[in-house]
C-alpha cells in the first residue's frame, strides 16, 4: 500500500498536475479578490501602486482575447475563446496522456501552463458576469489586474502570464535542442573525418614498410 502510495506521488509531482492547481487556484483568487476589492472597472487610474509604482494592480473587464486584444464583438470574442481554448485544452490534455512518458519534463510543465492560462480564462468567461446586467452563464468576461503601465498598453492576469511564460520556455526547449543537435552532429562530423584520416594513415605504413625491406 505504501509503494502505491509513493508511486502515485511520484507520478502527480511528475506530472506536473499540482503546477496547474496551484497555479488556476491562484488565477482564480486574485481574480476574485480584484473583484471584491474598491478599484473601478476600466479606470486606470484607479489603482494600487506596488514597489514604488513599477507595476499597478489595476481592474479591467476584457471581453477581448489575451491582454484585452480582441475583435470588438462580444459575442464574437467570447464564441471565438471558448472554442480555441477548449480546442487547445482537449489538444494538450489529449497529447500528454498519449506521450507522457516520452515528453520532457519541461515541456511538460510549460504545457501544462498553457492548459492552466487557457481554462482560468475560460472560467471567467463561463461562469463570471461582472458587467453590470449582464450577470449568468456564458456572459462574463475575462478579469485582468496586473498593469506594467509604464511600458506595457495592456493589463492581463495570472493565466495570461501562464501561456507566455510556457510558450517562451518552449521556444527556450527548442533552441537548445537545436543547439545540441547541432553541436552533436558537429562532434559526429570531426569524429567521422579523424577516423578516415587514421584509415589513411594505416593504409600507407605497409607500404613505407615494404619499401624499407626493398
Amino acid at each position: 500500500m505504501k509503494e502505491k502510495l509513493l508511486k502515485g506521488l511520484k507520478w502527480f509531482y511528475k506530472s506536473y498536475i499540482w503546477l496547474g492547481i496551484v497555479l488556476l487556484g491562484l488565477d482564480i483568487l486574485t481574480k476574485q479578490l480584484i473583484m471584491a476589492s474598491d478599484l473601478i472597472p476600466g479606470d486606470r487610474s484607479s489603482h494600487y501602486s506596488l514597489l514604488g509604482g513599477f507595476v499597478y494592480i489595476s481592474y479591467v473587464q476584457n471581453e477581448g482575447a489575451a491582454f484585452g486584444m480582441g475583435t470588438g464583438n462580444e459575442v464574437a470574442n467570447r464564441v471565438i475563446y471558448l472554442i480555441v481554448a477548449s480546442l487547445v485544452s482537449i489538444g494538450l490534455i489529449t497529447y500528454l496522456i498519449l506521450k507522457r512518458k516520452e515528453t520532457k519534463l519541461f515541456i511538460r510543465a510549460a504545457l501544462i501552463m498553457v492548459i492552466t492560462g487557457a481554462i482560468g480564462n475560460m472560467v471567467d468567461r463561463v461562469f463570471y458576469g461582472p458587467l453590470q446586467g449582464n450577470e449568468g452563464l456564458f456572459t462574463g468576461c475575462v478579469v485582468d489586474w496586473i498593469d506594467f503601465h509604464w511600458f506595457w498598453g495592456y493589463i492581463f492576469n495570472i493565466a495570461d502570464c501562464c501561456i507566455v511564460i510556457a510558450a517562451f520556455m518552449m521556444i527556450i526547449y527548442i533552441i537548445v535542442t537545436e543547439v545540441k543537435d547541432v553541436i552533436k552532429r558537429r562532434n559526429a562530423e570531426i569524429a567521422e573525418e579523424n577516423a578516415k584520416k587514421t584509415d589513411s594513415q594505416d593504409d600507407k605504413e605497409p607500404e613505407n614498410t615494404d619499401l624499407e625491406n626493398k
